[in-house]
């Protein structure tokens, strides 16, 4: 399965016993995913290490660690990729365009012939279901796969 994960999923592997980095890290999880995220996320999730580092009570060196590992785990794409279709995205979320970047990836991949959802847990992208983008929450994955 082939999904683009947002910030915020991303923010969840930091926690040591979440279900995100459980998701993530399970070598026996009998759906194959490949997770995709715009380069950018690398950049967001940077500048909130702080923050997520006083949230789950990590060390810095263990935020540098785990921040290096996403890119392990997660197949970052460079905007030139997508960006023909940030404004199909930016129109999708308008005014809400903060997570145009994440759309415009799940658009340029289902144009590419693959069947994408969004892993995000923001509510309000739900509705674009009807901008041809599956979104679908972690509770969502854990009741989809049973986990």
């Amino acid at each position: 399965m082939k999904l683009v994960v947002d910030a915020n999923v991303l923010f969840s592997f930091f926690k040591k016993d979440s279900t995100t980095r459980r998701i993530i890290l399970d070598p026996d999880f009998k759906y194959n995913l490949e997770l995709y995220a715009p380069e950018f996320v690398m950049e967001e999730i940077g500048r909130h290490k702080d923050e997520i580092c006083s949230m789950f009570g990590i060390a810095t060196k263990d935020f540098d660690t785990m921040f290096m590992a996403i890119k392990l785990f997660v197949r970052i794409v460079p905007k030139n990729s997508f960006e023909a279709f940030l404004p199909k995205a930016t129109e999708a979320l308008s005014p809400h365009i903060k997570d145009a970047p994440y759309v415009a990836l799940s658009l340029w991949l289902y144009s590419e012939g693959h069947k994408i959802r969004l892993w995000s847990n923001e509510k309000r992208l739900r509705t674009l279901e009807e901008h041809g983008v599956s979104v679908i929450s972690t509770s969502g994955l854990v009741e989809e796969f049973g986990l």
